[in-house]
């Protein structure tokens, strides 16, 4: 049964008489550290030790000697030049007069459980490094849904920690965006489906520029949803401004139809003159980014947000409350 733990398991045991200083090791110690049986044990943590670990493990014969228990992990660079991560653990056997007698101990082959955690955290940091590069921030929330962390939004938001927590992070979210929003993530934890909003947030600097939110619950074995992870992703104005070509006239026309303005009226709002506006809207012309962006602004300033959805469609949205009805 030893044989088989030794073998199979990559164990290897070990004991050390106090009296003697004597180390005594199994056949499974012996593979693993890679010495031949009739090796003497007593320099075989000062041989074996990997020089980089030889720091941290300097006292590690005397409290092996002086009776300590120890658990300790490091690595060790075998004759034939392999290095190895072991575990090194120990108990305290006293004698009949009570006074400490030996150390018995184990020594575990940690290297694949190390092997796994460096693969594993270099996922993590490509992962990491990705979402960074991708995301304004991220977010994790509990299953009933309290935002739980939300790295980066202190950053764009200005927000301290305390400010953001609970529902907090919905005050830097426009006023005019919040029921959406709240909708949305409701809906989500509701039906336990992706979560998606598009919103404004006011940056640190003050000013409100467009987001996306997206999340998606993290589902245990037992099919219940234990944690939501999102992120905040910033909307490139030229992907908000882009109305198709063959939709910018009726979109202007029927936008000042809903709300009662002249051409007059969204010049005036927009600081664009007159005659650019006209030509948008009799012949669809394709304004400069500085222009469509002022009309797109001036629209969501009455109360109507519209972005492209497809090659030749418009998202509208409407804010009856920005206007009276008709």
């Amino acid at each position: 049964m030893l044989k088989l733990v030794e073998e199979r398991g990559g164990v290897g045991f070990w004991s050390l008489e106090i009296a003697t200083c004597r180390l005594w090791g199994s056949p499974g110690f012996y593979r693993m550290a890679g010495l031949p049986p009739a090796d003497d044990l007593r320099g075989l943590f000062r041989r074996l030790i990997h020089p980089d670990d030889e720091a941290a493990q300097a006292d590690l014969w005397d409290l092996l000697r002086s009776g300590h228990a120890i658990d300790r992990e490091f690595r060790i660079i075998r004759p034939d030049q392999t290095v190895r991560w072991v575990a090194l653990k120990t108990e305290v056997v006293l004698g009949s007069d009570t006074r400490l007698a030996r150390i018995d101990g184990i020594l575990l082959d940690t290297t694949a459980t190390h092997e796994a955690r460096r693969v594993a955290a270099w996922m993590q940091a490509r992962q990491t490094g990705v979402l960074r590069a991708v995301a304004a921030a991220t977010w994790s929330a509990l299953p009933a849904g309290e935002i739980e962390m939300a790295a980066g939004w202190g950053h764009l938001t200005g927000q301290s920690a305390a400010e953001m927590a609970g529902t907090g992070w919905l005050d830097a979210v426009h006023p005019d965006d919040r029921q959406a929003v709240t909708a949305a993530w409701r809906s989500a934890r509701t039906t336990g489906g992706p979560y998606r909003a598009e919103y404004r947030v006011r940056g640190a600097d003050g000013l409100y520029r467009q987001f996306s939110g997206r999340g998606a619950p993290q589902i245990d074995p037992d099919g219940a949803v234990c944690e939501w992870f999102g992120l905040v992703l910033a909307v490139p104005d030229d992907a908000r401004d882009t109305v198709p070509d063959a939709v910018i006239g009726p979109l202007i026309r029927g936008a000042r139809a809903v709300i009662g303005w002249s051409i007059h009226d969204l010049a005036a709002a927009s600081g664009v003159s007159g005659s650019s506006v006209r030509r948008m809207e009799e012949f669809g012309e394709n304004p400069r980014p500085r222009i469509r962006q002022a009309v797109r602004q001036a629209f969501e300033g009455a109360g109507i947000r519209f972005s492209a959805i497809g090659t030749d469609q418009v998202a509208v949205e409407i804010d009856l409350r920005r206007f009276p009805r008709r």
